[in-house]
């Protein structure tokens, strides 16, 4: 090819270079991130995430505490514990974190980790694999409507014989988490473990939740301004 043609084709290769370009990035694993988990809707969560990712997710540990749940299931007694924290970010925000570990004598495998009454603006979810784990969930799912403030983390997913497994005996499960705009939390929060099947469940406990300023009622807000109303007119009574 002569040096004047190749000049011709050096815009069609710098177009040709830019379309390759946006077709590897759209082709390449986006960066792991706290997915933003809307109603009734799943989002996979593959790879999980870290502060390194997200450096918003660095902070300090306010709260941490542990409980056992044991329940009969298909095969025997399934037991361990669950882990939950709460840590203030350096963004000044609190995010709310679990960690369920089955004990080597369990029975059968748990299938998913279960969040109800939490409620804040926006639900960012993943999992840290910076920290302690041996088992990841796959999914989350956030449940709609009246529920709407409800999560599963799943952990269901095909083992190497071709059949389900999911957090098995003597196993932990990485750090889950939501990350929340919340700058407060209390103790509303409930939580449970499942197996394979949800057929079999543990007791409901407490966990830790954030906490959201709570709208008046429409009456409240038409009593108000009713109240309001009335004082130039008492004022002028008197």
């Amino acid at each position: 090819m002569t040096d004047q043609a190749l000049k011709a084709q050096k815009p069609l290769f710098k177009h040709l270079a830019g379309a390759l370009a946006l077709v590897a990035a759209a082709a390449a694993p986006s960066l792991a991130r706290a997915d933003v988990l809307l109603e009734g809707a799943t989002v996979a969560l593959l790879t999980g995430t870290s502060s390194a990712a997200e450096p918003q997710l660095a902070g300090t540990i306010i709260e941490d505490r542990s409980d056992a749940f044991s329940f009969s299931s298909t095969n025997g007694m399934v037991s361990g514990s669950i882990q939950s924290r709460v840590v203030r970010s350096i963004d000044g925000t609190v995010d709310f974190y679990w960690r369920v570990t089955s004990d080597a004598g369990s029975a059968d495998d748990l299938g998913s980790f279960r969040l109800g009454q939490l409620f804040t603006s926006e639900y960012r979810v993943n999992w840290r694999n910076d920290g302690m784990g041996d088992v990841s969930p796959v999914n989350a799912h956030r449940f709609s409507g009246t529920m709407a403030s409800d999560i599963n983390f799943n952990f269901q997913r095909m083992g190497p014989t071709g059949g389900m497994t999911g957090l098995g005996a003597g196993l932990s499960s990485y750090f889950m988490f939501l990350d929340t705009d919340a700058t407060a939390y209390d103790f509303s929060g409930l939580m449970d473990v499942a197996d394979m099947s949800h057929t079999h469940i543990s007791g409901l406990f407490s966990t830790f939740a954030p906490t959201v300023s709570k709208v008046p009622e429409p009456g409240s807000l038409a009593l108000a301004g009713l109240a309001l109303s009335l004082l130039p007119l008492r004022r002028r009574r008197r």
